[in-house]
């Protein structure tokens, strides 16, 4: 059994104590089995050492002078929530680990104890921790900050738009990004946020789309306790909530005629009104905005405000749709993939030469939520195989169907795969997962529906060769706990 913490340094554990050899035993015993521990003669100090430094699990005595173990897990609740708390007490019964369970503790011992009892319940939180950590990371490579180098695909259109959206970053003006719903608009104007300056701070996307009209002022510009029935409390709007940060307003064509001039002062003077209050309040915000409707037709109509479209189309960014760029689609369906297995815990074993003809081959006019549905229900009628032509929504395989000459023997024809051996094919397929997963080989092998020593091999005879890595030290042996990524 592998040793506690030892993918992401060892577990940080401060004992609680106010007993000074059972302190003493405690934090030596835990020194010597691996983990980093300190020790603190009381729930006050216990707090100044972790404002110092933090720790993964806190083992506090329950019943000692001063601040007691339960006003100290209260603590901890409040300031140091990440914490796992473990109590011990010679006082204890089902009653009290129920409360204490409660409360938030996360476990209870009873004294006396054995300090192997202690070790284990630790081994277990820092199982639990390694865990979270390791779903944090997947969660923050497939959710988080979005730069425009990680926008999928190889066409000049997308070049186009990976350049623009550097230069939006680079400043703070307001961001208009325009194309056909499905484009990954939002995707853009995150690239922009996070690419920036204001990058610490929030992000707040706002469908404008989906608020009713009469909760629109609310909800984008707060309000204050009796404004309306039922305000029983103040309550920031979205464009407070976004102060320091950027405010992405996503379908902003649909903003009611009312409100387009509150949110033009909040452009021009930098300030909001919340409903209810008479005085202004100071907001630091910049705005991208996204629209797949033609804004200037709205305003030949009288339908969108003529002094906010300027307002808002200081820089253009243009998404080009799926059809105007089929060359991006066959790697961006196997970014989707690989996204999709890892959501539903299965190997993802790619897509069948054809398959990726065919999905090229299609217009795709919901682009990329389009082509995502698609790959998702191939993966799900593939079940465990590659995705084939058969396995593509009918719309996609119609035009290869139509294509496909027929031969001789009644099949169609293929193409692509056919001067491939398998070698070939797998060691593209691999190559191609490994790439997607920036060279995690773990993930890899878990996406490949193989082991990581079986990976390692079919590098080795590939030939295949990962980034270069920095820092010194030799290649790891195929058996090693790496933490990829």
């Amino acid at each position: 059994m592998s040793g506690p913490g030892e993918a992401a340094g060892a577990l940080r554990v401060l004992v609680v104590e106010d007993d000074p050899r059972l302190l003493d035993i405690l934090t030596r015993h835990l020194d010597r089995i691996g983990y980093a521990v300190r020790g603190a003669g009381g729930g006050a100090a216990a707090l100044q050492l972790l404002e110092a430094a933090p720790a993964d699990v806190v083992l506090s005595d329950v019943r000692m002078p001063g601040m007691d173990g339960r006003t100290l897990l209260a603590e901890l609740r409040a300031r140091h929530p990440a914490a796992k708390v473990v109590l011990m007490t010679a006082f204890g019964s089902v009653d009290d680990a129920v409360e204490a369970m409660q409360a938030g503790a996360y476990s209870y011992v009873v004294k006396p104890f054995k300090v192997e009892t202690v070790a284990a319940v630790l081994r277990n939180a820092a199982r639990e921790l390694e865990l979270r950590r390791e779903v944090e990371g997947l969660r923050r490579a497939a959710q988080g900050p979005f730069s425009a180098d990680r926008l999928i695909g190889t066409s000049a259109a997308l070049g186009e738009v990976r350049r623009a959206l550097r230069d939006a970053a680079s400043v703070t003006a307001t961001v208009l990004v325009t194309g056909p719903s499905g484009t990954g608009k939002e995707l853009a104007a995150r690239a922009v946020h996070f690419g920036g300056p204001r990058a610490a701070g929030p992000f707040v996307p706002v469908n404008c789309a989906a608020i009713p009209e009469p909760l629109f002022e609310s909800a984008l510009f707060g309000h204050r306790k009796g404004a309306f029935t039922g305000a029983t409390e103040a309550q920031p709007g979205f464009v407070e909530q976004s102060s320091g940060g950027t405010l992405f307003l996503d379908e902003v064509a649909e903003i009611p005629l009312a409100q387009q001039a509150k949110l033009l002062r909040v452009l021009q003077e930098g300030e909001v009104t919340p409903v209810g209050s008479v005085r202004p309040v100071k907001v630091d915000l910049r705005v991208v905005a996204a629209a797949n409707r033609d804004l200037e037709a709205m305003v030949r109509r009288g339908a969108f405000r003529e002094d906010l479209f300027y307002r808002l189309n200081v820089l253009r960014v243009e998404m080009p749709p799926l059809a105007a760029r089929p060359e991006d689609v066959p790697p961006l369906a196997e970014h989707l993939l690989v996204e999709i297995a890892l959501a539903q815990g299965a190997p993802a074993l790619g897509f069948t030469e054809a398959a990726l003809k065919a999905l090229a081959a299609y217009r795709w006019p919901g682009n990329v939520r389009e082509l995502r549905n698609a790959v998702e229900r191939a993966f799900v009628s593939a079940r465990g195989r590659r995705i084939d032509v058969a396995d593509l929504p009918p719309a996609v395989r119609q035009p290869v169907a139509a294509a496909a000459p027929a031969r001789e023997d009644g099949a169609a024809a293929t193409e692509g795969v056919a001067g491939l051996s398998l070698a070939e094919v797998e060691k593209a397929h691999i190559e191609r997962v490994l790439a997607m997963t920036g060279w995690n080989r773990s993930m890899a092998a878990r996406l490949l529906g193989i082991d990581r020593r079986t990976l390692f091999a079919k590098i080795q005879r590939h030939g295949l060769v990962g980034p270069l890595r920095p820092g010194p030290g030799p290649d790891p042996a195929p058996d090693d706990d790496l933490n990829d990524g």
